[in-house]
């Protein structure tokens, strides 16, 4: 059954990566944590970036957004930001 994250519609283990990530606060989440968490630790790397990839196309719409910090490559950390608001014009 889907859920709803920062209002948009995410399958159940979507949901679960997203709510891993916003615990984890300012610090962020290790990739391996997020896959040790959502997969019990049987997944890779490339799969879980996948997911959060997945999930950032579903909050374009929003002013929330999943991004990662750390080395480059498919290790590092990621977190939860609110984007600044467009100015008018």
């Amino acid at each position: 059954m889907p859920q709803w994250r920062a209002g948009v519609r995410l399958s159940p283990l979507k949901a679960r990566i997203f709510d891993a990530i916003k615990r984890a606060g300012a610090d962020g989440i290790m990739i391996e944590d997020i896959n040790a968490v959502c997969f019990d630790g049987l997944s890779t790397n490339v799969n879980v970036r996948t997911h959060i990839h997945q999930i950032n196309d579903a909050l374009a719409e929003t002013d929330i957004q999943i991004y990662g910090g750390g080395n480059t490559g498919l290790v590092g950390f990621f977190r939860i930001r609110k984007l600044k608001q467009k100015a008018s014009l």
